[in-house]
């Protein structure tokens, strides 16, 4: 007897559509169980600082905080910003120690005083080039000198060794476009040098808007520098509030951080109304550092260029450790 030949069954449009969907349901449920038991979860940075941002910066404009965040330090993921910092970016930020075996080779792209309009920053010649970070800070520093003592009688007088005018000594921080030099205005109208005994007010004072006197009398030891009461650097406000209360110079609080690292908890300050915590990271052999912060991490970095990094965070309750 002859069998019977089956007929070949053949699927439909509306059957194939559906094992295509059926399918691809399948796939994205795989991937879904992989990324929640097998994939490690690292918490990255999503960066709302950057290089050189201090904590003065909600003043600047939108333009000028775009530029401070580097492009080719930080790459966006799906969880957040991973920072990769190069030996390029240790010789950037306020916090960089310029000295004579450590010269000043960070980014050339500054200001001057023509845009700051300001009637209490009195500078020499406004073709005196600065930092654009520290554009506001020094508003700020010359304002409440104003709000002090009726007036300002204090010329900026030179922020290089090669706009120099009543000075002759070459200091290397002068390189570094982060510090300036100050005259004394008297009541003729001349500027002469400014000694520590014009006015005190600076020197007391100046670390409340993030500056400090670059060479004290009491560190000539370990600056290598005599005392320069005419020179003030900007390094931040919660840097400079930590230095005055310690008695810090710039290397002495850079050496203090070098014990705070991602490893140990880092340093906790708080100012009062905000905390922080500092950390140190050694810049890693390989030439790119790479570090990893809480999601949503509002931070600002600095080479010290030297060695390494000074990441300071801004802390909320959830604030965890970050990562290297």
């Amino acid at each position: 007897m002859a069998m019977r030949k089956r007929k070949k069954r053949h699927l439909s449009s509306a059957g194939f559509a559906l094992a295509l969907i059926l399918l691809i349901a399948a796939i994205f449920i795989c991937d879904a169980i992989y990324r929640t038991f097998f994939q490690s979860h690292s918490e990255n940075i999503i960066g709302t600082g950057g290089f050189s941002v201090s904590s003065d910066s909600n003043s600047m404009s939108s333009d000028t905080q775009g530029d401070l965040t580097s492009d080719d330090t930080e790459e966006t993921t799906p969880n957040g910003t991973v920072l990769q910092l190069t030996n390029t970016d240790m010789a950037n930020g306020c916090l960089v120690n310029v000295d004579l075996s450590h010269p000043y080779a960070g980014d050339q792209n500054w200001t001057n005083f023509s845009s700051i309009s300001n009637a209490n920053v009195k500078p020499r010649d406004t073709s005196l080039s600065i930092q654009p970070e520290i554009v506001n800070p020094i508003c700020e520093l010359f304002d409440a000198y104003a709000a002090e003592n009726g007036s300002v009688n204090l010329q900026i007088n030179s922020t290089s060794d090669s706009t120099l005018a009543l000075y002759s000594n070459s200091l290397p921080d002068r390189s570094s476009g982060y510090g300036f030099d100050i005259g004394l205005i008297t009541s003729t109208g001349e500027v002469v040098p400014y000694i520590q005994k014009h006015n005190e007010w600076m020197i007391s004072h100046s670390w409340e808007y993030g500056f400090i006197l670059r060479y004290p009398s009491d560190k000539t030891d370990i600056t290598g520098i005599t005392y320069a009461p005419h020179h003030f650097r900007y390094v931040g406000k919660v840097h400079a509030a930590i230095m005055h209360q310690n008695n810090f110079c710039l290397e002495e609080y850079l050496n203090y951080l070098q014990s705070y690292t991602m490893t140990n908890g880092g340093l906790s300050y708080s100012d009062g109304t905000q905390s922080y915590l500092i950390y140190y990271v050694p810049a890693d052999a390989s030439g790119t550092t790479t570090v990893t912060l809480d999601e949503d991490a509002i931070y600002e970095v600095s080479g010290d260029n030297q060695n390494g990094f000074i990441i300071t965070v801004t802390t909320n309750s959830s604030q965890t450790t970050p990562t290297i």
